[in-house]
């Protein structure tokens, strides 16, 4: 979909104003119950290349004659200081493509503006047997399957709107990039609907540099795959479900420099891959159930990294471990130098802008959350690790979990509730949790200040420092 946008915008290049793009997705507001309807929303976005040999200057025009009182550049942490004209027009410098931004006016979260610079890709391949590229303009490309193809590229060129979704299973060295857009709004968003990108037992997997939009279920959904490496991937969902990055039963897994809108979670961590009824699996054949389409020596959740990524979640989590273990273990997994923009979702289960679901009879140690920025968000817990049996087969709770650090974490505003910390009974316990250099509004916070962080008698070992 592309409704007239709201916004001009352009770049100063060569001493001239020079208009570029503008697309526009769906988002939605959030909703406590969503049974009852969340309404959607139009906003914007712009993406461009620039060599950025030097810092661009960027101007935004509203459209339709309308004015504005005030904007905020944000991540507010990057320090972009905008200049105006009328109150029609803004305007700011981008030091460097990593900076990507949204540009809100007046407070509004939902019909604003990202800006999303990219270096121009030094390495366009052509067309051949083993790469599927499309080039400027729209493709009615429907289900894209690949299957059986290692060494195989889809490259969606700069200019290109590719209209369908894409589905892999044993190909290794897949690439799926370039700098154009994957939409799915013409793929079924009702019942039975799929995620944008499926991918099934696909090792030394890579994703880049290109935008996906309107989701109909998952963004992203990775099954069994050893070696993931998803960097400067932009993504704006609306749709329930719309978790930008499912990884289920994956191994050695890089996260980075990614920009993510989602209705739902942003990255969620899990060794379910929703194909099979959690509630219906033999016990007999507990964790082979849910991951059946993998081999078995694939049935483990280890060695993630993910980092220098901006996070909009319109409801549920940002970073989230667990719950979907099927009893199995999830070790070295760490968040780090990544900033939050928004979420809201505040119930009893599914808080935290980071968090970890211990459930369904899995174990969680050696997890970590550093160098995290969480900007005003609209509601929701900074972080919450608890005890919970959502999602579980036959209602179990996870083992234990230890070894959890939350380090150098930052946040800025006062709509968010108190974090969390829960174990669950003496056996079933959060043990070995370091509390380091946590601040609201740029005061440390002083041990289990209840005020900020909500602890119970069955957490050990607490540090805070």
């Amino acid at each position: 979909m592309n409704a007239d946008p709201l916004y001009k915008v352009e770049l100063l290049k060569d001493g001239k104003w020079k208009k570029t793009d503008v697309l526009s997705a769906k988002v939605s507001d959030y909703a406590p119950n969503p049974a009852e309807g969340y309404p959607q929303h139009i906003m914007n976005f712009s993406m461009f290349t620039d060599d950025f040999e030097d810092s661009l200057k960027i101007r935004i025009t509203l459209k339709g004659g309308r004015k504005f009182g005030e904007v905020a550049i944000r991540p507010l942490s990057y320090g972009i200081k905008p200049t105006f004209s009328d109150g029609k027009s803004v305007e700011f410098t981008l030091p460097d493509p990593g900076k990507k931004v949204s540009v809100e006016f007046d407070g509004d979260r939902l019909g604003n503006l990202f800006i999303l610079p990219d270096l121009p890709d030094a390495e366009v391949p052509q067309e051949s047997d083993s790469v599927l590229y499309f080039g400027p303009g729209v493709h009615e490309a429907g289900l894209i399957n690949v299957v059986d193809k290692d060494n195989y590229t889809i490259y969606i060129d700069e200019g290109s709107v590719v209209l369908g979704r894409i589905n892999a299973e044993r190909s290794d060295n897949l690439r799926i990039c370039g700098r154009g857009v994957l939409c799915s709004s013409k793929e079924n968003h009702g019942e039975g609907r799929s995620p944008q990108i499926t991918t099934i037992d696909c090792d030394n997997l890579s994703l880049e540099g290109i935008m996906l939009r309107d989701t109909p279920n998952w963004t992203l959904k990775i099954v069994g795959s050893d070696g993931v490496h998803i960097d400067n991937i932009k993504e704006i969902g609306w749709i329930m479900n719309s978790d930008g990055m499912d990884f289920v039963c994956c191994s050695n897994v890089l996260v980075e420099n990614t920009f993510q809108r989602n209705y739902d979670d942003n990255i969620s961590i899990k060794a379910f891959n929703g194909t099979h009824s959690y509630k219906e699996t033999n016990s007999e054949d507990y964790a082979a159930g849910m991951v059946a389409s993998i081999p078995q020596d694939k049935f483990k959740v280890e060695n993630y990294e993910i980092r220098n990524c901006v996070f909009w979640a319109d409801k549920a989590h940002n970073m989230l471990v667990g719950p979907e273990a099927r009893g199995l273990s999830f070790n070295n997994i760490r968040f780090h130098d990544n900033i939050v923009l928004e979420n809201r979702q505040d119930d009893e289960t599914y808080p935290g802008t980071m968090a970890i679901m211990v459930a369904d009879n899995g174990t969680f140690d050696n997890i970590s959350f550093e160098d995290i920025i969480v900007e005003d968000i609209n509601g929701g817990k900074v972080f919450c690790v608890q005890f919970t049996n959502s999602w579980a087969y036959a209602g179990l709770y996870g083992q234990w979990a230890r070894n959890i650090t939350f380090r150098n974490i930052s946040h800025f505003g006062n709509r968010a509730s108190g974090s969390r910390l829960f174990g669950l009974n003496e056996s079933q316990c959060l043990d070995s949790v370091v509390v380091d250099n946590y601040s609201e509004n740029g005061v440390k916070v002083s041990g289990a200040d209840n005020c900020h962080i909500e602890m119970n008698e069955y957490v050990k070992n607490v540090i805070f420092e």
